[in-house]
């Protein structure tokens, strides 16, 4: 996310071409944990860290309703990938990489496509659809409120999908890349399920999620960054010629920082 985490309405162009049309850089750091106890069919407890840093350029133009989006992938850091990853291929796949979608006026994203090659290693598609909060307009310090969504993701030969809900407050302004920022904080909570191909046959997928995320936005509501944790514990149940069902706990933290 920022949580399961997750991505609203971005900064100023730097020099935009076209009216209506800006285009930001921002610094993504993106942490994955997993440990799957596999005890119960003797295979004790295993896990992996995944760390990234991408560097990304998003381009948002005025449409009907809110703007179109456009990601470009300028490069990826790869910190730490789980053995039998192939770090330079996906590596070398993910740079100028090109995402599409729509941000309306509330800082939904809908409609996240990848134009070329599946970088799924990487979670970029899920991260731009979790990336924004979204804000009520007019929100001043001290207000809450609540949003839920749903959303489906394609993970390894399956789908999953997740019910989330999001409580929202505003905090006090900081400074944030030498700008004015309103802080939203906000506690996230996600109830998963679907299913995935897995090396011992079909798996179904459930359980919940717990996280925390902080956002920030400049005049005229621009996405100037923001962190996110989140927990989330699941039962994974392979469906193969002995059933078993395994523990899985996913740890994910989230970073983003617009470059000025």
């Amino acid at each position: 996310m920022l949580p399961t985490t997750t991505i609203s309405l971005l900064l100023a162009a730097l020099a935009p071409h076209v009216a209506g049309t800006t285009t930001t850089r921002y610094q993504v750091t993106q942490r994955m944990e997993q440990e799957v106890d596999a005890s119960g069919v003797g295979g004790g407890k295993q896990g992996f860290v995944v760390k990234t840093t991408s560097f990304i350029a998003v381009t948002l133009t005025d449409s009907a309703g809110g703007k179109s989006m456009k990601v470009v992938v300028d490069s990826v850091r790869a910190d730490s990938l789980p053995p039998g990853m192939p770090i330079d291929s996906l590596i070398k796949k993910a740079k100028g990489a090109t995402f599409t979608g729509f941000v309306d006026a509330t800082g939904k994203v809908s409609d996240v496509k990848n134009a070329g090659e599946s970088l799924q290693g990487l979670q970029l598609e899920s991260l731009l659809r979790d990336m924004f909060p979204r804000a009520r307009k007019g929100f001043k310090t001290g207000d809450t409120w609540t949003d839920t969504t749903t959303s489906n993701s394609k993970i390894g030969g399956g789908e999953l999908s997740a019910r989330t809900i999001t409580t929202y407050k505003a905090g006090a302004n900081e400074t944030v890349a030498g700008m004015k920022a309103a802080r939203l904080d906000a506690n996230i909570t996600s109830v998963i399920a679907g299913s995935q191909a897995t090396p011992g046959g079909s798996a179904d997928i459930e359980g919940t999620s717990a996280g925390i995320a902080s956002y920030f936005l400049g005049p005229n509501s621009e996405f100037l960054g923001g962190t996110s944790n989140s927990t989330s514990n699941l039962s994974v149940t392979i469906l193969g010629a002995q059933t078993a069902t395994l523990p899985v706990v996913l740890k994910q933290t989230v970073d983003i920082k617009v470059l000025r």
